[in-house]
């Protein structure tokens, strides 16, 4: 049986083939009543849309491929799962389609198995970097070939590309801070690897906030996973008496009350936690944990309005908009 193809849709509907398109691309300039004929139409006849041919063709194909950095193979942490809800969802309002690919921050990979290989051959429209790193080679990439695309992440210093961020300076010092008000002398600070950005002004902003203070603190980067906050968490009470952990992101945090609840101690009694994120399961820790919470609705929906703007012609505005962050306090630290 032959296939059915955009003219037969067309012939059937009594519609024009403009308007066959218009409904594949969710148009806000066609009837309910014209959609609901298309679709049904569609899929009478076994209709299906090639998004290969359309990209080809160097159509809007309304794909949005979101890049989540490898981790050595850690793809997605709880962070990277609530972010994402949050792009599906303000993706679906605007009528894009969101694919999530695994990526390096090192190299762009124009294998069949990445995502570059769909926004090298036009297949999606744009794309959102989930991380990003010192001389981001896929911010150049995008930017020599005018492919749209929003960094979630902080930017270098000195460069300037359109990016939406949580202010991670203010996470690390008001994170110091509130540590510093609560009274904890000796702080263990557990962080992510030092080649990302966030990390970088995350640091900065602890040391800062502690800064000239009677204050002992050691920061121990590359703790990127709940199994390295249990080891490195292990580790350090093995060798000296922490009063706090200061753990950057609440489900690494997991490992670190094991840690502390292996070597004797309480929470908060001997030691307390305070993590980063706000992640629902932080709040059924036993103590609760005490945070700093990010917007997450709030950012995700900055950035899927700031690609699809890009996306429709507006021109690439290279800004920064950083979101603050707020201490929800919690038994951990009482």
């Amino acid at each position: 049986m032959k296939k059915a193809t955009i003219v037969d849709i067309a012939k059937v509907c009594k519609v024009s083939t403009k308007t066959v398109s218009r409904v594949m691309n969710n148009s806000p300039n066609v009837s309910d009543k014209t959609k609901e004929l298309v679709r049904n139409a569609m899929k009478e006849y076994g209709y299906q849309v090639n998004m290969l041919a359309r990209g080809l063709k160097g159509s809007r194909t309304n794909i949005i491929v979101v890049f989540a950095e490898r981790h050595n193979e850690e793809h997605l942490s709880i962070w990277h799962t609530i972010m994402l809800k949050y792009l599906f969802r303000y993706g679906k309002q605007k009528s894009m389609k969101i694919i999530v690919s695994p990526s390096s921050s090192e190299r762009f990979e124009e294998d069949e198995t990445d995502g570059f290989y769909l926004i090298a051959n036009g297949i999606a429209d744009g794309a959102i970097l989930l991380e990003n790193v010192v001389n981001d080679p896929r911010i150049e990439y995008f930017e020599k070939r005018n492919i749209p695309y929003i960094v979630f992440g902080e930017p270098e210093d000195n460069k300037y590309v359109p990016s939406i961020s949580l202010d991670n300076y203010d996470v690390g010092y008001r994170g110091g801070s509130f540590l510093l008000e609560k009274g904890y002398k000796n702080i263990a600070f557990l962080i992510g690897e030092n080649k990302f950005l966030t990390t970088k002004f995350r640091i900065q902003g602890f040391v800062d906030a502690l800064k000239g203070e009677d204050i002992k603190y050691n920061i121990y980067s590359g703790t990127d996973t709940v199994e390295k906050a249990y080891l490195r968490s292990v580790e350090i009470l093995e060798k000296e008496k922490v009063d706090a952990f200061f753990v950057s992101g609440d489900e690494r945090a997991i490992g670190v009350y094991r840690g502390i609840y292996e070597n004797g101690y309480q929470i908060p009694g001997d030691i307390g936690v305070l993590g980063i994120d706000n992640i629902n399961l932080g709040a059924y820790l036993y103590p609760p944990i005490s945070t700093l919470e990010q917007n997450f609705k709030s950012m995700a929906r900055k950035c899927i309005d700031c690609i699809v703007d890009q996306i429709e012609g507006e021109e690439i505005v290279k800004y920064t908009i950083k979101f603050p962050s707020t201490i929800i306090e919690r038994e951990s630290t009482r």
